[in-house]
């Protein structure tokens, strides 16, 4: 049996490795694809344990059945259709957890570990599913090496695809039920909250405001994630330029906080107006500044609550409560979240597109979009939205095309 186990390098860094239960030492392969495949390309610690995961219940399927995966894909034999079905099958087992007794050194069957009445969720078996099809075509492209002909190419290919294939379908989300930005009334109520000054603000503490405002600030202007926004550091701030770098950095050894927010999306620069920069300058000249240990870190966003982790980054929870509190504050924002203004941010863009003379065309306003939120090019996610605005006009024009029709005969409206 294999399991996964956590090193810490002299750096600080952590990474896992796949390795033998009975010896201890790490698997060759698994660990060789984690490190070229996954962690040399700066994935976090939770993603190379995700990988490692789908690569052990691979393994699991093989020794049930008394096969080294390795010693078949140097023969080129390949996994089969029904080879397939079954460890679909497989990916939906959920493991049991179980610990020997203090003392006991024995060692549980693969048959206990399994519990056949009940199944992991769809979103476990999607990922089991797509990080084995990435493993096996991998394994099978460097086992088989160059005695590859073109057949051996297509039933490599041919066993990704059907694995990908078996994948549970991801339900297509209700679009009259996705998530919305604020609407007018909604965001001028929140900027009356977080205003420092104003009755409204539910925050006690003054120096508490003035972050809270900010935090707020960067969250609608900019249109970042809550993990991008934790891990702004200060020197990511450019103040001649005016500008945020938002930086990837999985698993840095100098982030005190256990659980570390993490940036899901790709580098870039993003602008920023002079008023916003000010309002950074000033938290941090007036109200960072004098948050005792806040010097040592560079973070912008620090607990300023008096304990243990004053000074230090501000956590996921202390964030989420910030938003809670908020969202308690009034009866119409009872289903406020940081990610509803990243909404009203996209909402925005397309407004600014849509009044100007000579907008850009659909193709370039998916490339802007996409890179200032951080998103892959060509990923289809500005996509989603650019419909949604499309939707929107749509049905504003449906209204107003109503509105100026001839009048129905009284009681055609009611089918009479």
């Amino acid at each position: 049996m294999s399991v996964i186990k956590t090193f810490v390098m002299k750096s600080g860094e952590r990474y896992c490795l796949l390795v033998d239960d009975l010896s201890g030492v790490p698997l060759f392969y698994p660990s060789l694809f984690i490190t070229t495949q996954s962690r040399n390309r700066s994935l976090s610690y939770s993603a190379m344990e995700s990988t490692l995961s789908g690569i052990s219940v691979l393994l699991k399927y093989m020794e049930e059945r008394g096969e080294k995966i390795e010693d078949r894909f140097q023969k080129g034999d390949l996994f089969k259709e029904h080879e397939l079905d079954a460890l679909r099958d497989f990916c939906q087992i959920k493991f049991r957890v179980q610990m020997p007794k203090q003392g006991s050194n024995r060692i549980f069957t693969l048959s206990e570990l399994r519990n056949i009445d009940d199944k992991v969720s769809s979103q476990t078996e999607y990922v089991r599913l797509t990080v084995i099809a990435q493993y096996t075509k991998w394994l099978a492209e460097l086992l088989i090496g160059s005695n590859k002909d073109k057949l051996t190419i297509l039933q490599i290919g041919k066993m990704e695809k059907g694995l990908k294939a078996r994948r549970p379908v991801k339900k297509n989300r209700n679009t009259d039920r996705d998530e919305k930005g604020l609407d007018k009334e909604q965001i001028a109520l929140v900027f009356e909250l977080f205003r420092p000054d104003s009755e409204l603000n539910p925050f006690t503490d003054e120096s508490v405001r003035v972050r809270n405002r900010l935090i707020f600030l960067l969250l609608y202007h900019l249109g970042l994630r809550g993990g991008e926004l934790l891990n702004i550091r200060i020197r990511d701030i450019d103040f001649g330029r005016n500008q945020l770098v938002v930086v990837r950095r999985a698993d840095e050894k100098d982030d005190p906080r256990a659980n570390q927010p993490l940036v899901k999306t790709l580098d870039r620069r993003i602008p920023m107006k002079d008023t916003l920069v000010k309002e950074i300058h000033h938290y941090i000249i007036s109200g960072r500044k004098r948050i005792p240990n806040s010097t040592k870190n560079d973070f912008l966003f620090v607990t300023h609550k008096s304990g243990l982790t004053q000074g230090q980054p501000l956590s996921k929870s202390g964030y989420k409560k910030i938003i809670e509190v908020v969202r308690t504050a009034s009866p119409s924002l009872f289903n406020l979240t940081g990610h509803q203004l990243r909404h009203s941010w996209n909402e925005a863009f397309s407004n600014q597109m849509d009044v100007m003379n000579e907008p850009p065309s659909q193709e370039q306003q998916e490339k802007m979009r996409s890179y200032l939120m951080g998103w892959k090019e060509g990923s289809g996610t500005a996509i989603h939205y650019n419909k949604r605005f499309v939707r929107k006009k749509a049905n504003e024009a449906a209204m107003k095309l109503q509105e100026g029709m001839i009048r129905l005969p009284e009681g055609v409206a009611d089918g009479k």
